[in-house]
């Protein structure tokens, strides 16, 4: 039986990217990966033309790949949605963890019940410990019928929807499952964080500060246009002996109030884990790639840093091997592409 063919779709604010994977038995195989810019205001629309520019884009780039339209897997934004474990459940079965859930999720979900989407995933159930501990993903209906629409006006049938985190997890953690490890994913305009566990999503947040912040802030400090500010941005980053150091100046105050809400991250979880420390940092995203990045974060955390390469798993075709990069862009793409169930 041929190897289930599988692309992964993430369609974020200013880029949508794409991997397509043949998901063998041992080693899955990077068949053919891809990038376009979002058409703008992209999916912050509510209009359908806007909507359509998306859907076109998207098509357009699967079908450059030569995609099979029926075998996509797409992701939701982290931002947009509400995650959290919750750990303070009895033994509970199948049957009475839907109502369970339900009155749980009232209290960290700022909207009414009736306009989400409720999705839960059990870690563990002890019948002697009386405890039940569930990952629950909450999914507002706006959000998730929007994403149905584009992909509907894409011609686009997935066969799953899951969240950014979870993708990026199983394509970075597989093979560390013992090591405790923030994602750092810098994007555009949020920058997302979660802790995993034992293989596991365990703590998850999001931060309006992010790439866009940091280009106002060159543009600010330089008084630089957007334009500029991003060059520069990209091309000098953190590297604190290039520009007379005035990029990494600028740059500097706004990596710090994204590290610092890093660091709370991990001590809330290792209040309630004192046994298993974060022990590693891998930084995703578009923003993963500005110079001086790694060096801030190691200078900043007493941990294993690392700039995640979304490709370092898979088999990869000659052909391919030459104009792979180590995008950690790429990773949501890719993990969603190595879903198999």
């Amino acid at each position: 039986m041929p190897a289930p063919i599988i692309t992964g779709l993430d369609i974020g604010s200013f880029t949508i990217k794409a991997v397509t994977l043949a998901n063998k038995t041992k080693t899955p195989q990077l068949v053919s990966y891809g990038m376009v810019k979002t058409p703008q205001p992209g999916l912050v629309s509510d209009i359908d033309i806007d909507l359509e520019a998306v859907a076109v884009a998207a098509k357009n780039l699967l079908n450059s790949l030569k995609a099979p339209l029926q075998s996509i897997v797409v992701s939701l934004p982290e931002s947009k949605i509400f995650s959290r474990v919750i750990s303070d459940l009895p033994y509970l079965s199948d049957e009475e963890l839907g109502s369970a859930i339900k009155y749980s999720a009232e209290e960290f979900i700022p909207l009414p019940i009736a306009q989400i989407e409720l999705y839960w995933q059990v870690i563990s159930r002890s019948k002697e410990h009386n405890q039940t501990i569930v990952l629950v993903i909450a999914v507002p209906k706006k959000l998730q019928n929007k994403y149905l629409k584009v992909l509907e006006m894409a011609d686009i049938k997935p066969i799953a929807i899951e969240t950014e985190m979870i993708a990026a997890a199983r394509i970075l953690v597989n093979n560390n499952i013992n090591t405790t490890t923030l994602i750092l994913q810098l994007g555009a305009s949020v920058t997302d964080m979660s802790i995993i566990s034992g293989g596991i999503i365990v703590l998850t947040r999001s931060i309006p500060t992010a790439g866009l912040s940091l280009t106002r802030s060159v543009a600010q400090h330089l008084n630089f246009s957007p334009l500029q500010a991003e060059e520069y941005k990209k091309v000098y980053g953190l590297l604190s002996t290039q520009m007379e150091g005035k990029i990494f100046q600028a740059l500097k105050p706004v990596m710090d109030i994204i590290s610092t809400e890093a660091e709370r991250t991990i001590q809330s979880y290792q209040v309630k884990n004192p046994t298993s420390p974060v022990k590693r940092l891998v930084l995703i995203g578009g923003g993963a790639k500005m110079p001086g990045l790694l060096n801030y974060f190691v200078s900043r955390f007493g941990l294993e840093i690392q700039e995640a390469d979304p490709f370092s798993a898979l088999e990869k075709d000659a052909s391919i091997v030459s104009k792979t990069t180590t995008d950690p862009a790429f990773c949501i793409a890719a993990g969603l592409a190595g879903r198999l169930d």
